[in-house]
């Protein structure tokens, strides 16, 4: 089912040059307000997070890069969501490259 609502809903990208349907939105909530901007050496710099849902493959890992769109993410914490009957989707945090604190 999430399959069928990943190719019907999802968007095009790429997980290191693999093509998949997924979603890539930003996340929104408290905590991620609260994180938004952060000073740095430069001033203030973005920290938007973003939410990936997608496919069980490939399987992300952390510092894998995702392109979407013409822009670059790095995933930073990635998981496989489990169901009864196993692994159903695979769920990750990412932030855009260039605009992360961590000077990617």
């Amino acid at each position: 089912m999430v399959e069928k609502l990943l190719r019907q809903y999802g968007m095009e990208l790429r997980v290191e040059g693999t093509p998949v349907r997924a979603l890539l939105q930003p996340m929104t909530g408290k905590l991620e307000r609260l994180a938004i901007q952060d000073p740095g050496p430069l001033g203030l710099q973005s920290r938007q997070r973003y939410l990936y849902i997608g496919p069980l493959e490939p399987q992300l890992r952390t510092d894998m890069e995702l392109t979407a769109e013409g822009k670059r993410y790095a995933v930073r914490s990635a998981h496989q969501i489990r169901g009864a009957d196993g692994p159903v989707y695979s769920w990750a945090m990412c932030v855009e490259k260039g605009r992360d604190t961590d000077g990617l």
